[in-house]
């Protein structure tokens, strides 16, 4: 996996802020589980809780999941509410409690593997209600690999400047894959700080996905497309 969720949980929280607009994608949310009257929800991939503060402070009945402690803990001590669980989304283990679940930053593309969507898919399945909500979004595959190419980002938060450089190498071991290859530069206090990293992430096309949430029990509403990404809104069958 990556060093950027575990080591370095603090600097993705510093520079995510600067990177995703969380109101924005709140509201996106907020509409959608008002639509469907959505107030039990599972959030899976909730990182270091951006949009759980959100969630919690608009009254949801809000459980946040994730793979790594080192990002739960920011979250514990930036929310201070919620219940917030170690897990990996392979291996959920809920039974028909939630109303919706989320799976927000595109975190599927950390499951190189059809088993692991198939665990994954099947597990948020089993913790939906009868026609519970599922949203989450994809890297789309024919997008990322028509623009496929290195790039570099430089966010300066408070008195520290952290900065990104990655490249990108296709893997297409096991699907749509690629390596990310970043090197994590952070400057603070006339003191530089450097670490590398190095993870797997996986894209779909609309036809292969459609066809995971059709195996698993999901009938889909709605396909969202945006650059380089597809949104979808799925019921449980």
């Amino acid at each position: 996996m990556t060093l950027l969720y575990s080591t370095l949980a603090r600097v993705y929280h510093e520079m995510y802020q600067h990177i995703f607009d969380y109101d924005q994608e709140f509201s996106f949310y907020d509409a959608i589980l008002k639509k469907n009257h959505c107030k039990k929800i599972l959030e899976v991939g909730c990182g270091s809780g951006m949009l759980a503060q959100r969630f919690i402070g608009n009254g949801y009945d809000y459980t946040g999941l994730d793979l790594y402690n080192e990002m739960l803990d920011i979250a514990r001590t930036e929310v201070k509410s919620g219940n917030f669980v170690q897990c990996d989304m392979r291996n959920l283990s809920y039974q028909q409690e939630f109303d919706a679940v989320l799976i927000t930053g595109r975190s599927l593309a950390y499951i190189p593997g059809n088993r692991g969507i198939l665990d994954t898919l099947n597990g948020v399945h089993n913790a939906l209600k009868d026609q519970g909500v599922f949203v989450f979004g994809i890297f789309e595959a024919n997008s990322i690999f028509d623009n496929f190419s290195d790039f570099e980002q430089t966010i300066e938060h408070n008195n520290k400047t952290l900065r990104r450089i990655s490249k990108l190498k296709m893997n297409l071991e096991t699907g749509w894959t690629w390596d990310w290859s970043a090197k994590y530069i952070i400057e603070e206090d006339g003191k530089v700080s450097e670490f590398d990293d190095l993870t797997t992430l996986r894209a779909f096309t609309k036809e292969e996905i459609s066809l995971f949430l059709k195996l698993t029990g999901f009938k889909v509403n709605e396909i969202i497309e945006e650059e380089k990404a597809l949104t979808l809104i799925a019921e449980k069958k």
